[in-house]
């Protein structure tokens, strides 16, 4: 009996062992612990390569919106400048308008045509008028046409000292504002932005520079300061679409 045991236990010794010394050969089925770990690592990186293309292709998209948005706006800010002086034109014209009078005599007629001749005196004013334009839609176009960002910036420079009266000044720093923060030079672009935003209450790129700025905030990781912007966009400017961009940088930060 006791050789029985004694065989029986052995024979369980040589079996454990001969099962403890038997290679892993498969996991999941079929292959080896390392071609199933080859397969998960490639599967892994295909998923990576595919999320940073599918990011790529979000980032050009928004710029292009961006620059879809940008180039809009500024058609729709162009054409108020039209009909705004369109208006003063027809106004200046109407004022201007002689009053009917009795016939003059020749000397009459002579003296005032003398007195008249000075009228073409207004030409250089058209064309300073038109220098101004171009200046602008030279700049404007290196960042929507030529996407030359590098000389758009100094062109925006020059536009701002050459015709600092301008309507377009709001516009010229919000643009210089826009590339320099594209650049990551976010002291120089929130020196543009806080120029829109303090100087020019009426302009149209106020509420975009006000979220530009609460943006650079959250970017140089002053988040008191960035809810404070956002904010004041939502307060300010409620129906808008930089509203709407600044309640969705709000909740991101909760």
């Amino acid at each position: 009996m006791k050789i029985k045991l004694a065989a029986i236990s052995m024979a369980a010794v040589l079996s454990t062992a001969t099962w403890a010394q038997a290679p892993v050969v498969s996991v999941g089925g079929s292959g080896s612990v390392n071609d199933r770990l080859a397969e998960l690592e490639r599967g892994f990186a295909a998923r990576s390569q595919a999320q940073l293309d599918q990011q790529r292709q979000l980032n050009a998209m928004q710029q292009e919106l961006s620059e879809l948005r940008g180039l809009l706006e500024e058609q729709s800010y162009r054409l108020e400048q039209v009909i705004e002086r369109q208006r003063s034109i027809l106004a200046a014209q109407q004022q201007a308008a002689p009053a009917p009078a009795a016939p003059a005599s020749s000397a009459q007629a002579s003296a005032a045509g003398d007195s008249a001749a000075p009228a073409p005196a207004a030409q250089p004013q058209a064309g300073a008028a038109s220098d101004e334009q171009a200046a602008y839609d030279n700049a404007v176009n290196l960042v929507l046409q030529d996407k030359d960002y590098d000389a758009a910036i100094p062109a925006f420079a020059r536009f701002i000292t050459q015709y600092p009266q301008s309507t377009y000044v709001p516009n010229a720093h919000y643009w210089l504002g826009q590339l320099l923060f594209a650049q990551k030079r976010f002291d120089q672009a929130k020196a543009q932005f806080a120029r829109v935003m303090e100087a020019y209450p009426q302009s149209n790129k106020r509420a975009d520079s006000i979220l530009k700025l609460g943006t650079i905030a959250r970017e140089q990781q002053d988040s008191g300061l960035a809810r404070q912007y956002f904010e004041q966009v939502l307060s300010e400017y409620g129906n808008s679409s930089a509203a709407r961009l600044a309640r969705e940088s709000l909740d991101s930060m909760n």
